[in-house]
């Protein structure tokens, strides 16, 4: 089937590539404190020692990723001595993994991915890189994916004692992780903590104003002028506050000018952003739970059917028991499937003030059957 597209639809993106979520903006608005901090930390590996390790701590779409791929971009062009490596754990999740990743950014190659073991890669490593002088400054972003099966602990026991057996070699670690965790330092063994020791940078959630700004500034640069009214956007960051996510914010202003753009109108309207929401949700949504394995999402599945039989929220308890007569499972792989689903901002767990320290699962997404989607609690 023929795609009909007309030739004389009128182009309302000016460059569409700054409305996808992987941008990186050449300046982070509200981010220079952070910025700063993490400067400071990385300032002995322009020297040529080893960085100070650091833990980025924010609740999800407070720009932590952007912001460290901002300064590897910054470093890659101004010092060849550091080289920075980047480990998305939300999908690199196995020890074997993180290993063949750093190996694969480091020496610009591909290790097998069988017959070898994360050791063999690591020695490989640690005996070019002991001789070099170079500096490998490491993110792990969301690191708390990594908490499970102690493959955190695993992976910052190896990278930070890698000097003991290979004189000379030099690593930093920066983990970016979402609020929700607390720390994972304390999920970490005191003889991990030892060496670790980061420093802690935090990251707060973007103020309306300061969304309004961001948006502004990627509309501007986005999108052609006379194509969103004022008016438009203070919906969208209305929109925005609600999710609590600058992403999804993102999203909903692209699928807003698309649907301009293919109705052959000059202009967004109110009607565009709101037919767009639940395009913009169910994506944003998606993007999440594609980082779920399938064990993973039947739990989740479970869960919200669970909780919204219930009303809108579950004792824990109460739901550990019922989620284990369809899903067999000990309770502290289900803590650990709740804590991942609060960290990736799909549920939140809350203290009732009439009962001491039990806990009560609320799912961040409720289902709209007006809609037959998913729409978010308001949190803003």
């Amino acid at each position: 089937m023929k795609l009909n597209v007309s030739t004389k639809t009128k182009q309302l993106f000016m460059d569409p590539s700054v409305l996808e979520l992987d941008h990186i903006p050449e300046t982070l608005r509200f981010r220079e404190p952070q910025i700063k901090a993490i400067y400071q930390n990385i300032r002995p590996a322009i020297r040529g020692t080893c960085p100070i390790n650091m833990i980025l701590q924010g609740p999800p779409g407070t720009g932590k990723t952007t912001t460290v791929n901002h300064i590897f971009r910054e470093i890659e062009k101004t010092y060849p001595h550091i080289i920075p490596v980047f480990v998305n754990c939300q999908i690199i999740r196995s020890e074997f993994r993180v290993f063949h990743k750093i190996y694969q950014t480091l020496l610009h190659q591909e290790p097998p991915l069988q017959g070898v073991s994360s050791q063999q890669l690591i020695d490989v490593l640690g005996k070019k890189f002991s001789k070099t002088g170079d500096v490998i400054l490491i993110c792990l972003d969301d690191a708390n994916a990594l908490l499970h099966l102690n493959i955190l602990e695993n992976v910052l026991r190896t990278l930070l004692r890698l000097h003991e057996g290979y004189p000379g070699i030099k690593i930093g670690i920066i983990a970016t992780v979402n609020t929700k965790d607390s720390s994972i330092t304390n999920h970490l063994s005191t003889s991990v903590n030892s060496v670790f020791q980061a420093n802690h940078i935090f990251f707060p959630p973007y103020k309306k104003d300061e969304v309004r700004t961001i948006m502004h500034d990627r509309a501007r640069t986005g999108i052609c002028p006379g194509v969103i009214f004022p008016q438009i956007l203070d919906l969208i960051v209305e929109e925005t506050g609600k999710d609590g996510d600058l992403r999804m914010g993102i999203s909903l202003l692209k699928c807003s000018v698309d649907r301009a753009e293919s109705d052959k109108r000059t202009s967004i309207t109110r009607t565009d952003v709101q037919a767009s929401l639940q395009t913009a949700r169910e994506m944003h949504r998606k993007t999440i739970t594609n980082m779920l394995k399938e064990e993973e999402q039947q739990m989740l599945d479970m869960i919200s059917t669970l909780i919204r039989q219930n009303g809108d929220r579950m004792n824990v308890g109460n739901l550990y028991r019922e989620t284990k007569k369809q899903l067999p499972m000990c309770y502290s792989k289900f803590r650990r499937g709740l804590t991942r689903y609060g960290n990736l901002g799909l549920i939140e767990m809350c203290r009732p003030k009439a009962w001491g320290n039990t806990r009560e699962v609320l799912l961040r997404y409720t289902t709209d059957t007006d809609n037959d989607g998913w729409m978010p609690r308001e949190t803003i």
